[in-house]
């Protein structure tokens, strides 16, 4: 077996695959090993990928004339395999069992795995309710696959086929109130806090500075919450950018719906898609989780990077959880750092005049 990700169900997908004979692969989510492998295993196949990541979409060689990027969610139908390498985010890989069920031809092939810590077992539940019995079901020490085939027996959809955000096409609608005003903001499965505000977010919208006819940067902006904030609030453009697809797709369609044409939403890997653009303000919730672990990795870049794309006056505005360690960090980079506001879990950081 090729070591190319630490992943199982990389793992147990490429196993899997590799004997299996179809002319047209659907992926849905998964690493760009597996998208690559499974494009060289069939080479003579059609194979589509629709990556959540745009890092992951990015490494894939020029070379791969079989393999076709989609964006997420484009329906598709006629598949002979669908691959589903699935996350934690259970709403997420229920979209794509809907997704996957809808695409497959009469007899195409499932092949679903993923880690025994990130939830499988009841996400294979799901697709037995889909799909029914699976034909095949193996494990590992950290994984485990099912591989099913589509057939149109009538068996009745479980209620969560319906939910909004989790039904293909459709949207999870919550409010975000600023000042008096409540704006409708749309988001999908995949997309961090796609239920509502967290309070970390929240935290910082309260605290919000508005440069007049400024420009900011929202990173790592989700749907789009702070971002369409500020631009509510009058400021003059707003760029967000994310490297999750699902939560550009949410921030564009708010942007739509809300008139809002002062921003703009772009993949884009902390500052990779800004060009040389500076900033009279860049504001971000980072993320700070690989698996269970802690990692600084986000947060360094967004703040080491910060100079480099602020005009002369200009500050970065995070938010984090209270044990994390940004203020230190901070002030590596800047010479005024200071505590906008805090809770017992959370504090707001204020970084300025770039050393």
């Amino acid at each position: 077996m090729r070591n190319l990700t630490r992943h199982p169900a990389v793992h147990l997908l490429l196993d899997a695959t590799w004997s299996h004979t179809a002319a047209s692969w659907l992926i849905l989510g998964g690493e760009s090993a597996l998208a690559e492998s499974i494009a060289t295993d069939h080479a003579d196949a059609s194979i589509r990928w629709q990556a959540v990541d745009v890092r992951e979409r990015a490494s894939i060689g020029a070379d791969r004339a079989n393999l076709f990027m989609d964006e997420p969610g484009i329906p598709a139908s006629g598949i002979d395999a669908v691959v589903v390498a699935a996350t934690p985010d259970r709403d997420l890989v229920r979209r794509w069992l809907l997704m996957a069920r809808d695409a497959l031809a009469p007899g195409g092939r499932l092949f679903l795995a993923g880690a025994n810590s990130e939830g499988i077992r009841p996400i294979i539940g799901d697709a037995v309710k889909l799909f029914e019995l699976p034909d095949r079901e193996d494990y590992r020490a950290k994984g485990r696959i099912a591989v099913f085939t589509r057939n149109d027996a009538d068996r009745g959809d479980p209620a969560w086929v319906r939910e909004p955000g989790v039904e293909p096409g459709t949207w999870r609608m919550f409010d975000l109130e600023i000042g008096e005003t409540l704006m409708p903001i749309a988001s999908q499965a995949g997309v961090f806090a796609g239920d509502g505000i967290d309070a970390g977010t929240r935290l910082l919208l309260d605290a919000l500075p508005v440069p007049p006819s400024g420009r900011v940067l929202d990173v790592g902006c989700g749907a789009g919450v702070i971002g369409l904030a500020a631009a509510h609030l009058g400021v003059g453009s707003v760029d967000l950018a994310d490297v999750n697809l699902l939560a550009i797709q949410a921030a564009n369609e708010n942007i739509q719906r809300l008139g809002l044409g002062q921003c703009r939403a772009y993949p884009g890997d902390v500052y990779s898609g800004c060009g040389d653009t500076r900033y009279d303000l860049i504001v971000s919730n980072p993320p700070f989780h690989r698996g269970k672990a802690i990692d600084y990795s986000v947060a360094d870049r967004l703040i080491e990077g910060a100079p480099a794309h602020l005009r002369p006056g200009g500050s970065l505005l995070v938010v984090a959880n209270a044990f994390l360690d940004y203020g230190k960090r901070l002030e590596r980079v800047f010479a005024r750092v200071e505590t906008v506001t805090a809770t017992r879990q959370y504090h707001v950081l204020r970084g300025s005049s770039p050393r």
